[in-house]
């Protein structure tokens, strides 16, 4: 079965503009796939020929790329297409034309979910990638709706998980946390909107960098209540810099202090699934010294619980990958 797509959009902006966005698909900093909204395009090196990646089960590599023009993506016929799909760009009077043509056999149960399935699925992947360029040139410019289709599909795929929900966890047993028993442990999960980044050390500047207001305020009036211990305040500017890392793994970072009252230590992991980054878990254990410890945690506890949620909501909020992007 032979395949032919092709999209096209018209974008108000010089083609050594667009031509800059293209150069960018695959990378950290992609502004072309619209990874906010499904899978992430991966490669495993930097956008060149024999790079190679693809976005979910569809992989593919580079089989030719001209930089600010042009980018072929051959098909591995493993994920059920044998061809190419290619990004242009082309110069158009008073700006540029955006096209991306797919090319392929259909193979194997493809064949069958081509029509049912796949196809509606990449009109829409394409539609919102051409989307997401027309916006930076045209800022504020509504996108289209998805279909109830589309809308049905992406429940099916997992893709409407709610971000920024925030869940009461329980606490990993491995990992930089494993070890001695702490006295106290807490955990929460915050679901990751689709495409989020992978890269643990971006999630924990945007939930440690530039708190929201409630846990400025919340900071503000735990220091107030422990001072007549002696023990010093938690709202200055640094410590909102995030705590000293103490270790780091693949997906994992591990940061923390030693004081006379207690030791803390908060563990911040990216958990995923089938190589997108799903959730967000924040697990923080305590060892007191003394009665001191216990008493400051029994002060600082309700804090502690309102604290770390607000944290988490607000880094998916400010959403560091989209930023970047």
């Amino acid at each position: 079965m032979q395949v032919h797509n092709v999209h096209e959009r018209f974008i108000p902006a010089p083609p050594r503009a667009v031509g800059a966005l293209l150069d960018t698909l695959g990378g950290a900093d992609d502004a072309v796939w619209p990874r906010d909204r499904w899978w992430p395009m991966e490669l495993d090196r930097p956008l060149g020929e024999a790079a190679a990646g693809g976005h979910s089960h569809i992989r593919y590599d580079v089989q030719t790329y001209e930089p600010g023009r042009r980018v072929v993506f051959k098909f591995d016929p493993a994920c059920g297409l044998d061809g190419t799909h290619t990004f242009d760009v082309q110069p158009r009077p008073g700006g540029t034309l955006l096209r991306h043509d797919l090319t392929a056999r259909a193979l194997g149960h493809t064949r069958l979910l081509w029509p049912l399935v796949i196809r509606s699925v990449h009109d829409a992947v394409i539609e919102d990638a051409f989307d997401r360029v027309h916006e930076r040139f045209v800022p504020g410019r509504e996108r289209a709706p998805w279909s109830p289709y589309i809308r049905l599909l992406r429940r099916m795929a997992g893709l409407t998980r709610r971000a920024g929900r925030v869940q009461v966890a329980s606490p990993p047993a491995d990992g930089l946390l494993a070890g001695p028993e702490p006295d106290v442990a807490d955990s929460f999960t915050v679901a990751l909107p689709p495409g989020a980044s992978t890269d643990v050390e971006v999630w924990r500047r945007g939930v440690f960098a530039s708190p929201p207001v409630i846990v400025r305020r919340l900071l503000r009036l735990r220091d107030l209540l422990v001072r007549p211990l002696g023990l010093r305040g938690a709202s200055g500017a640094d410590t909102l810099e995030g705590f000293p890392v103490l270790g780091r793994r693949e997906h994992e970072v591990l940061m923390g202090l030693d004081d006379r009252h207690l030791d803390f230590r908060v563990s911040l992991r990216l958990l995923q699934a089938g190589g997108a980054a799903e959730s967000l878990q924040l697990t923080t254990t305590v060892t007191f010294h003394g009665t001191l410890g216990r008493l400051y945690f029994v002060l600082v506890r309700p804090f502690h619980r309102r604290i770390v949620p607000a944290m988490l909501r607000s880094a998916i909020r400010k959403n560091p990958a989209r930023q970047s992007a």
